[in-house]
């Protein structure tokens, strides 16, 4: 019997769980449909999640260009154990074959064509555990060295053994294998040598630490521009010439992260016992109705219909 920390889902659940746990990700398989044949394994980690995807050939795109992901604001490691594919973002295109392994930022736009049965693991790691050099090495995504390298090889027993044993650890034991995960990846990352052109301009800086203090500050209703402006010590102005490029005004980015963290929380197992009110003031809702209209307006699905897709996908 699986744990609470680990769910499942095949067939047709594959698409709606992998959209859940990816984001805006669009599957195109052979003639429009999905075989019976897809898996999707998922293991919560603690602050982590790792996933394997077994399934036949077919195309994966986000072709979301904001700075921001749908799915909980995390790095992502893909772990190629069978199968080729090819991967692509930021003009950079890289073929994967067995015990190849990538590392990419999944704000930014990219495809992945699987040319042929795939077995892949796929590790969520927050972006707040990484510094500002190692998020900005991943402007382009960062192919791993082979298995010969000592540290992949570790990482990616270490992924393996995740993936497997899960079912068997208890949810101290989860978390601690994702902190030690973590850790490895930050390794993994910081031994690239980093391109002089992926270096931050000073309004890139200033954007990190506006989104750090967004995220610390998430549960004030009150939260607004002067505020932020006077904490980073610089004009309103001058805070929102941060999000230019975004496609967004500052206010909009505060309001698509509450909703963003308010689903994280619903699909947290963690936190299934907390109800959909208690999350909503959490992320700064004053309104928990409020928060169910913007939530749907948002997702197409309600808080409450979201938390419930989730429970049947737990075993």
């Amino acid at each position: 019997m699986l744990g609470h920390h680990v769910s499942v889902a095949d067939g047709e659940a594959f698409l709606s769980a992998s959209r859940m746990l990816f984001g805006p990700i669009t599957q195109r398989f052979s003639r429009g449909e999905a075989p019976s044949l897809p898996k999707l394994v998922s293991v919560n980690l603690g602050s982590c999640r790792l996933s394997e995807i077994r399934a036949k050939s077919h195309l994966v795109v986000n072709d979301r260009a904001f700075w921001r992901s749908f799915d909980p604001d995390a790095i992502k490691i893909l772990m190629q154990l069978k199968g080729r594919s090819r991967f692509e973002q930021q003009q950079t295109a890289i073929d994967l074959g067995p015990r190849a392994a990538i590392i990419y930022d999944p704000v930014r736009a990219y495809s992945l064509q699987n040319l042929s049965d795939v077995d892949q693991l796929i590790l969520q790691v927050p972006r707040s555990t990484f510094g500002d050099e190692t998020l900005a090495r991943l402007s382009a995504p960062v192919p791993l060295p082979g298995e010969g390298d000592s540290l992949t090889h570790i990482v990616s027993g270490l992924m393996q053994m995740a993936i497997g044993e899960a079912h068997k650890l208890d949810e101290a034991g989860c978390r601690r294998v994702g902190e030690s995960l973590i850790q490895l990846v930050n390794g993994l990352i910081q031994a690239k040598p980093m391109a002089p052109e992926f270096r931050r301009s000073p309004l890139e800086a200033l954007r990190e630490r506006i989104v750090a203090y967004i995220d610390a500050n998430l549960a004030r209703s009150s939260l607004s521009a002067e505020d932020i402006a006077r904490h980073m010590g610089c004009s309103r102005r001058y805070l929102h010439r941060a999000f230019e490029g975004e496609g967004m005004t500052l206010e909009r980015f505060v309001w698509d992260r509450r909703l963003e963290r308010s689903k994280e929380e619903l699909l947290s197992p963690a936190r299934a016992s907390v109800s959909i009110s208690e999350i909503a003031f959490a992320c700064g809702f004053n309104s928990s109705a409020h928060f169910s209209r913007a939530f749907k307006s948002k997702y197409d699905v309600s808080p409450r219909e979201l938390r419930e897709r989730m429970r049947t996908l737990v075993h």
